[in-house]
This record gives C-alpha cells, sequence and structure tokens, in this order.
C-alpha cells in the first residue's frame, strides 16, 4: 500500500494547528527527485586495540530523526500573519505533534513530536511573496502510528445461569460421558486403520454421512 511521503503531502498539521489556516503548503523546492528521511542516522562505538586491525565492537546508538522542509504561502503574507506563523512553528518549549496529509490535516499515516532547530529561514521577494525553510528535530529516531480505536459496541448486562452441569446431553463425535458426567474418547470410534487402503474418497464420504 502506498504511504504518503513528506515532500508528497501538500498539508501538515503542527501543535494542533493545520498549514491551511495560515494559507501554508508544504513544498518541494528541489529541481530533481524528491529526498525523503529514511531512517535516523547511526552511530557505531567501537574500541581499537595496538596490534589489531580490526576494532572491537561496543554498541550502536540512533540519533533522532531531522529532516529539512520548506512551506510556501499561498497568498501575500503581511506582518501580523508572518508574526502569528512564527510563533506557531518557533515558539515552543517542548515536542509537538507533527504530521503531513493531502486531506487538510486529517488522517495522518506518520506522527512525529518534533521543535523547530538551526536558523529558520524566510526567502522572499520583497513583495511579501515567499517560502520558509525549517529543519525538524524529533523526540526518538522513529515516527508513531496513530492510534486506531475499534467502533461502539453496546453492552446489555442481562444475567445468564447455566443450569448444564454434565455432558448427558448434545451431540458428541467420537466422545462418550464417563460414570463421573465428563467427557472421554470413544474406545470403539472408528479409525483410519477401519477401512481399506483402497477404499475411494467418495465410498468414504457416502459412508460417513
Amino acid at each position: 500500500m502506498f504511504k504518503i511521503t513528506i515532500r508528497n503531502s501538500l498539508y501538515f498539521s503542527y501543535a494542533g494547528r493545520v498549514s491551511a489556516e495560515f494559507g501554508i503548503l508544504n513544498v518541494s523546492l528541489s529541481g530533481g527527485m524528491a529526498e525523503e528521511p529514511l531512517a535516523s542516522s547511526r552511530e557505531i562505538y567501537e574500541v581499537s586495540v595496538k596490534g589489531r586491525d580490526q576494532p572491537y565492537f561496543q554498541g550502536m546508538e540512533k540519533d533522532p530523526l531531522r529532516f529539512n522542509v520548506s512551506f510556501a504561502f499561498k497568498n501575500n503574507w503581511d506582518s501580523q500573519k508572518l508574526r502569528e506563523v512564527t510563533r506557531w512553528l518557533t515558539e515552543h518549549d517542548y515536542y509537538q505533534e507533527l504530521f503531513f496529509t493531502n486531506d487538510i490535516g486529517r488522517d495522518p499515516e506518520r506522527i512525529y513530536y518534533a521543535l523547530v532547530v538551526d536558523d529558520p529561514t524566510l526567502v522572499h521577494n520583497s513583495l511579501s511573496q515567499g517560502y520558509i525553510n525549517l529543519t525538524f528535530r524529533c523526540d526518538s529516531p522513529y515516527a508513531y502510528s496513530p492510534t486506531r480505536t475499534s467502533q461502539l459496541y453496546k453492552w446489555e448486562k442481562n444475567s445468564h445461569t447455566n443450569t448444564i452441569s454434565n455432558f448427558s446431553q448434545g451431540d458428541k463425535k467420537s466422545m462418550i460421558t464417563g460414570t463421573d458426567g465428563g467427557l472421554i474418547l470413544n474406545p470403539h470410534r472408528t479409525k483410519w486403520s477401519d477401512f481399506s487402503y483402497d477404499m475411494k474418497w467418495t465410498e468414504l464420504d457416502q459412508l460417513l454421512t
């Protein structure tokens, strides 16, 4: 099944607000094929010993996910909108929920918890038109799946009393009722060895029915 990638998504949601509220779209500015963060970077820890060309492997550590994005304004901005967008994207003291989608901020496939780091940049043509370059740094090396819930089932609290205390009734296949009322295997049940080796399946089916 095809998954929506960051570069392929038109909208995004961050800190509980959707980019469409600000007239902002997620865009790709590369001239060729789009690049995506496939996995977090990893660092290998090894110890080198004199006289041994191969170092001793000590372990490995994954770095939190980082990726660059570009967000373009659909229309001209003014000073108030620019300040509001800046606060929305950069003024947070802890990781915020971030996901990318093509459905105006709904039904995410992957959720990140991220903060803007490094130097956010506004690129424009001096006519209040342009885009923003940002770097997001996540809280872990992983993206998260959205919470899935099933439909609500109505539970009726009706009491039920079971009056059956043994297996003397009912249809029992290859079983018989013991003296204590429990079930045991019938020692005289039909076995495969009771049938002729050259019997056809049609004959066996007629015999059993």
